[in-house]
């Protein structure tokens, strides 16, 4: 499949552009990422191509995605991520914060604002590029190497991974502040069953600890309306069309709304910054991680009266 060259011979802006278009799916997007003109990307893209007898990425109607080869490579490519940041770490040393970029994944950003917010102000030339998604699709960016950060629940860390608990908090029902549970201390699933229910997709990590807290009471709920948002879910139990599910710091406190902690799930879920272990070493997680542990130190401080 390989030519005579070995993929050592690939060149690091080869494999910038066939990573980027990779990731993004699209030319133009995976340009405007590396800073680079379109035809620019294409060119190192033909000339990647160029070194295989077969193609690496098929295009389509909507752009471009890797054929089964491309997938393979990209394994390997996505690797050499971590010696360009190295490199790009030596020439632009964390002191010059203008050259500074992190990329982050997050699936509790109410919880992690403070901490960004924090990060800017100490380093206000800094680029932060943040992306939302579910806690197993921002555990997947961190493994795939296309963000340095993710911040999420972490209920197995997996080998590979390192990660710092930043905070604790716990599974709530979203209740209109006109119900009968609305004013009581926690709520438990049997008083829910018979309820209009809210859900979020299965494969949300708040959906699956409702899951398991019915299924632990041997209860099977059903719901006739699904939605992604936690903003949404928040205004639809304030409308008046059901209970709704979120961790407590997920959701902003509101009068249209109450937020009471379920019984059967009163272990707190814990939320970590997490990354890979053999990335350590760069600029841009070290200083990122300090800052989470001088904001838990205060945090600490403050709790306890220090």
């Amino acid at each position: 499949m390989l030519k005579k060259e070995s993929v050592s011979d690939l060149t690091l802006t080869e494999i910038r552009a066939f990573n980027a278009t990779i990731q993004q799916g699209n030319f133009t997007r995976a340009a405007d990422l590396l800073g680079v003109s379109q035809p620019a990307v294409t060119a190192q893209i033909r000339k990647i191509e160029g070194r295989f007898d077969v193609p690496l990425l098929e295009r389509t109607s909507k752009g471009v995605r890797a054929t089964d080869l491309g997938q393979r490579l990209y394994k390997i490519t996505r690797q050499y991520v971590d010696l360009d940041a190295s490199v790009q770490s030596l020439i632009n040393p964390a002191g010059d914060e203008r050259s500074l970029e992190i990329h982050i994944a997050t699936a509790s950003p109410l919880v992690f604002m403070p901490l960004l917010a924090a990060f800017r102000q100490q380093y206000p030339e800094a680029t932060l590029k943040i992306t939302s998604g579910t806690t197993d699709e921002c555990r997947e960016h961190v493994l795939a190497r296309e963000v340095d950060i993710g911040l999420f629940p972490l209920p197995k860390p997996g080998a590979g991974l390192s990660h710092l608990t930043f905070h604790a908090h716990q599974l709530v029902a979203i209740l209109h502040p006109e119900h009968p549970l609305a004013a009581d201390e926690s709520v438990s699933v049997h008083d829910l069953i018979d309820e209009s229910l809210i859900f979020s997709r299965r494969e949300s990590f708040t959906q699956q600890m409702v899951d398991a807290a019915f299924a632990g009471e041997g209860l099977a709920p059903s719901s006739n309306i699904l939605m992604n948002v936690r903003s949404d879910i928040c205004e639809a139990v304030a409308q008046g069309l059901g209970v709704g599910f979120a961790l407590s710091h997920d959701i902003r406190p509101d009068p249209s709304y109450s937020a009471v902690p379920i019984k059967e799930a009163s272990q707190e879920v814990q939320e970590h910054l997490v990354w890979l272990k053999s990335r350590t070493h760069l600029p841009e997680i070290q200083l990122f991680v300090s800052m989470a542990l001088e904001m838990r130190s205060r945090q600490f401080g403050q709790a306890s009266g220090i």
